[in-house]
């Protein structure tokens, strides 16, 4: 089973200024681990140097027991990462740019044409193969950045932002996808959307300017709201003055003349014929960073 252990990971980009980065620590093995923040909060900085595009001010990261750097071209072989970025080279096709990925991982023609072939399919992309990138929208772009990282089928992959862009049967697609490759592979998925890692992550980290803040299941983060949770049906008047009193809350949907809100806050709201609801794992990142 593999491993990977960051221990005590920091990383500040200017002297005297807060890190991006501070004492980050974790163990992962085989599963989907969701990473959770708002910008800022350090999960690009974090996923840099997993994939050695940074150098830690301080700390370690092992691979099995072995420190990353010091694996060099076998790290590489069994890392995948997709950046958030869509740094691409617009004048290749599809195909064309994924033969070129193919062979930086080493690759063999055979192995690649099929591996690039059952991923366009996977992705519904198979009928743009031949499109160049610059002709294709942000969504096709992003499944192109995902293949890429794929083409290895790599023990450890790292995701940033995959399903951004994406409309939602793209995105039901590529999360059971994700899902379904994650029994053998260690898969760190960063996103904004919360419904990604909610309904697929083994457990969920929530960073917050460099520092963890909260780990564990979705079940178990969910916990530490979950008292916490209010509902109720109020007019949209009624909802501003709420808003007031009770910045953590939103419309969850609306019925007739009226609003459906839910609350979050230690004791019962009491403007309001207010109920217990069922907490959420959007309710437990507004909790932590509204």
């Amino acid at each position: 089973m593999p491993e990977l252990v960051i221990n005590d990971l920091r990383k500040c980009y200017q002297r005297g200024t807060k890190p991006a980065l501070d004492g980050f620590s974790y163990r992962f093995h085989t599963g989907v681990y969701g990473l959770l923040g708002p910008n800022g909060a350090g999960k690009t900085t974090l996923m840099n140097m997993i994939v050695g595009n940074l150098i830690p001010d301080q700390g370690m990261i092992l691979y099995n027991g072995q420190e990353i750097h010091s694996l060099g071209g076998d790290y590489r072989r069994i890392l995948g990462y997709m950046p958030q970025q869509q740094e691409l080279y617009d004048r290749f096709t599809v195909k064309r740019f994924l033969f070129y990925f193919a062979s930086l991982k080493g690759l063999d023609q055979k192995t690649a044409a099929k591996r690039i072939t059952e991923l366009l399919r996977l992705t519904g992309l198979y009928d743009s193969a031949d499109t160049r990138l610059h002709a294709l929208s942000g969504g096709m772009k992003q499944r192109v950045l995902l293949i890429q990282s794929l083409l290895n089928d790599p023990e450890i992959l790292i995701l940033d932002e995959p399903t951004a862009g994406l409309d939602p049967k793209e995105r039901m697609t590529i999360r059971n996808y994700i899902y379904s490759i994650s029994e053998h592979k260690t898969i760190i998925l960063a996103t904004h959307v919360i419904s990604d890692v909610e309904q697929i992550a083994k457990e969920i980290i929530f960073l917050r300017k460099g520092e963890t803040v909260l780990t564990g299941s979705a079940a178990k983060v969910i916990r530490s709201v979950a008292s916490r949770v209010w509902e109720t049906e109020v007019s949209k008047a009624a909802f501003q003055e709420i808003r007031k009193r009770y910045p953590a809350s939103r419309v969850i949907g609306e019925i007739e003349d009226k609003v459906s809100v839910k609350i979050i806050s230690e004791e019962r709201p009491i403007i309001v014929d207010a109920r217990p609801a069922a907490a959420s794992l959007e309710d437990v990142y507004i909790d932590l960073y509204l």
